[in-house]
């Protein structure tokens, strides 16, 4: 009789966790501490490197500058900015710069 097939997907965060759990040290507030000294959110979403970097559980990466970066490329900047993987971006003021060079404004008029 063969034996069952199994498909399991690991998650990233929770793979990491299991690598460190023996070394896991329950905060008060619920928070977990890992020996490299990381820090893991109390919901387990998320996880605070000693550098400042959050790696959260849906791919995103926080950057201690305020950047937060997708897994699809897409960067995300303090000031209001998005940029997406084909390099557009969306301005805080509406406006979208295409990588050829097209600027379209809030309104949906093209500037250049």
């Amino acid at each position: 009789m063969p034996w069952p097939t199994f498909n399991i997907t690991i998650d990233p965060l929770g793979w990491y966790n299991l690598l460190t759990a023996p070394g896991l040290i329950r905060n008060a507030d619920g928070r977990g501490q890992l020996p490299d000294g990381s820090l893991i959110s109390e919901d387990e979403q998320s996880v605070t490197r000693p550098d400042g970097i959050v790696q959260y559980a849906d791919g995103r990466i926080g950057y201690p500058d305020g950047r937060i970066e997708w897994p699809d490329g897409t960067v995300e900047y303090l000031d209001g900015r998005i940029v997406w993987a084909d390099g557009t971006e969306l301005r805080a003021d509406g406006s979208t710069v295409y990588p050829d060079g097209v600027i379209i404004d809030a309104d949906g008029v093209q500037i250049n």
